[in-house]
């Protein structure tokens, strides 16, 4: 393209998810996230090197941005930036540029990793042709691609991207022999094969699992060992550098992720998470000696790593004994894994699980609950924030509104303000936040970063207004309700693979919150580990009714056990009774004439049947029929969920949802179950 003055880059770093989501661990996929984050900044410093400017996303004030710009003091450790941006590059400038820097970043950390982990074991005599497997991988994983021209003026360079894309020459074809056992299109390290040289394989990752290298915490040197590399693990040099680079970020990055607040070597596992508001009783209920008496029991039967959390700090948590333990020795079912995998002798084995658990349900006993075994996945995005971009009128708008709610979503999960969320957040970049939590925090976050992401585009129109800002005259007009965002929650089992689950919380937001429900949703899945259980979907509110905010509502209503407006019993059989004889025909079922059962589902009959059930409750038979009905109105609203109409109105669905009163006791049954909790609650629960 040819003319003149300044010009327009797009720049763009993939694969994405192939680099991302191919994760076993939290830190695994963490440090994808935020590596595909930190070169993207290295192309975005290239461009402000060299007399550009940074159009997309917003980089004045970026945590991340200034801390590559400046590492010395820095502490970023959230991804916020995001893997593609638009800028104005003086005229001569060279694209290539931002391509070096990329790549250049990219062989300082290969390099480190190799160094400092790899290449001593293959120096001792491991490995076959691992140098030449490590080098094919490393300098053919990225696909960069750019498209720079003159600036037409109008919305049309925003497909430039996407138009070069399909002219794509970098194709990484799937290698052979053993393949990664976390990312399997790519060749474990080795360069052995398990049909002929087990032994030899086997060798090589004891060799690397031993090699020692100078831990940045700790006195002198330690190995990786099966925190860090399972034995039943053997990796392709992309997945070994995720895994590894927590442990020696500080030499490629200049600064140290998270600085003193956290730990990013030490990221939550998913069996921790779901146990924090137990840990958070324990600690209030029990003393320092019961508690500990575990750990210490768990140190006498000889298990190896079991302090596994160990500076997990994002809770507000203590940092020793109790509190450090692995996640998996929090739960019954983990205790019987970890022992299986530490003692090879069947009868000490059994021995000190019976120990184990004994002592565990001890400690559940005098807390007066229990730690779930559930966790919650938390994913969102804007919605149709493409289109807003490519448009000249909102694309400032966008630009300055999600900068604002960036920043405002780290915050709110800042351990050094109490991490209000009471989670775990590992990406916020641009209209995209990922973030796991326990189970009774989910829904309130996903409202609360919600209005987050309101408030940041409002006070962003405001300002831009307020500047007189010409480039934002054509946005005055805007509809700020158009500025909408959806999301995904799956409470998952913390057996459920890691990848399984993230996948589950893409489909629910893509397909299920956005394309099935009309955008501006939120859709909720019950995950166990045979696979989902329940799925509900509703739009976030309309005239001030909120779905999702009543679910909790229900849930919170269903604990207390004689106490509770709702028992667990009735939200299960509001399902198991009526729906084989009330639900409405799949409207493809072969036969259907017209999904005659609607008839059934008139609002009057549900409201009656819930009433009857409602005053079928211990307690509730007196209840007047005007009270009753008010009380079962929460079920009527979760049971009605809100969905888009194809001319941008909401409306309340036709169809009652089953599921919905199930999702409620769920998280009334795994959401609350850390509290002390009566007899009578504990045998409902258990029913």
């Amino acid at each position: 393209m040819s003319g003149g003055g300044e010009k327009i880059l797009h720049f763009s770093i993939g694969p994405v998810q192939g680099f991302i989501a191919d994760a076993r661990r939290l830190r695994d996929f963490w440090a994808g996230s935020f590596l595909l984050s930190w070169l993207a900044g290295q192309a975005m410093k290239a461009v402000v090197e060299n007399g550009g400017t940074i159009v997309f996303p917003k980089v004045d004030g970026d945590e991340l941005f200034e801390a590559i710009n400046n590492p010395a003091d820095a502490t970023a450790y959230i991804g916020s930036l995001p893997n593609r941006f638009k800028a104005k590059v003086p005229d001569g400038f060279d694209p290539q540029e931002c391509v070096k820097a990329v790549e250049g970043a990219w062989k300082r950390l290969a390099d480190k990793i190799w160094n400092e982990f790899v290449g001593p074991v293959v120096d001792m005599g491991y490995g076959n042709d691992t140098r030449d497997i490590w080098d094919r991988q490393v300098n053919n994983f990225w696909e960069i691609t750019w498209v720079m021209g003159d600036d037409p003026s109008d919305k049309n360079n925003a497909r430039w991207l996407d138009q070069r894309k399909n002219w794509r020459t970098h194709w990484q074809e799937d290698e052979e022999s053993d393949l990664c056992t976390l990312m399997g299109h790519y060749q474990e390290l080795s360069g052995y094969t398990r049909i002929h040289d087990r032994d030899a394989q086997a060798a090589f990752w004891k060799a690397l699992t031993e090699q020692e290298y100078l831990h940045p915490h700790t006195q002198g040197k330690r190995s990786l060992r099966e925190l860090n590399l399972r034995p039943d693990e053997r990796l392709c040099a992309i997945a070994l550098i995720k895994r590894v680079f927590p442990l020696i970020a500080k030499d490629v990055l200049g600064w140290w992720p998270g600085g003193d607040k956290l730990s990013t070597i030490n990221w939550p596992s998913t069996s921790y998470i779901a146990a924090v508001p137990w840990l958070k009783t324990v600690e209030k209920s029990i003393s320092g000696d019961a508690r500990n008496s575990y750990p210490a029991l768990a140190d006498k039967l000889g298990l190896r790593s079991y302090k596994g959390e160990t500076e997990t700090r994002l809770f507000g948590l203590p940092q020793r004994n109790f509190f450090n333990l692995d996640g998996h020795l929090l739960h019954e079912d983990g205790v019987a894994a970890w022992c299986k995998e530490n003692i090879s002798d069947e009868g000490k084995r059994k021995r000190a699980r019976e120990a184990l658990q004994q002592k565990l349900k001890a400690l559940r006993d005098a807390s007066g609950g229990r730690p779930t075994e559930f966790y919650a996945i938390l994913k969102m995005d804007g919605d149709r924030i493409g289109e807003k971009l490519g448009n000249p009128g909102t694309a400032g708008l966008v630009k300055e509104g999600l900068a604002t709610f960036t920043a405002k979503v780290k915050t709110y999960f800042d351990p050094a303000k109490g991490n209000p969320a009471n989670g775990v957040l590992v990406y916020a970049g641009g209209d995209d936040v990922l973030a796991f939590l326990p189970v009774n925090s989910a829904i309130d976050a996903a409202y609360k970063l919600r209005a987050l992401y309101d408030a940041s585009f409002k006070a962003a129109y405001e300002e831009l207004l307020a500047r007189h800002d010409a480039a934002f005259d054509e946005g005055k007009a805007i509809d700020l309700a158009s500025f909408t965002m959806s999301a995904a929650i799956v409470f998952t089992h913390f057996k459920n693979p890691l990848r399984h689950a993230l996948e589950k919380a893409e489909h629910y937001l893509d397909d299920v919150a956005k394309d099935q429900n009309g955008r501006d949703s939120l859709a909720i899945a019950v995950m166990k580990p045979g696979g989902i259980a329940f799925e509900w979907v509703s739009c976030w509110e309309k005239d001030g009714v909120k779905p999702g905010r009543t679910m909790m509502d229900v849930a919170r209503k269903a604990i207390g056990g004689e106490n509770a407006e709702y028992s667990t019993g009735l939200l299960y059989n509001l399902r198991e009774r009526y729906k084989p004889i009330l639900a409405r025909r799949d409207e493809n079922e072969e036969g259907n004439k017209g999904n005659e059962n609607d008839a059934l589902l008139g609002e009057d009959m549900i409201e009656s049947l819930l009433v009857a059930d409602y005053k079928k409750q211990p307690g509730k038979a007196e209840t007047s029929f005007e009270r009753a009905k008010a009380a079962i109105a929460p079920l009527l609203t979760i049971g009605r969920p809100l969905k888009r109409k194809a001319d941008g109105s909401i409306e309340q669905s036709k169809h009652f949802d089953f599921d919905a009163a199930l999702i409620a006791r769920f998280i009334a049954v795994e959401g609350f179950c850390h509290q002390p909790r009566k007899k009578e609650q504990k045998e409902e629960a258990a029913s």
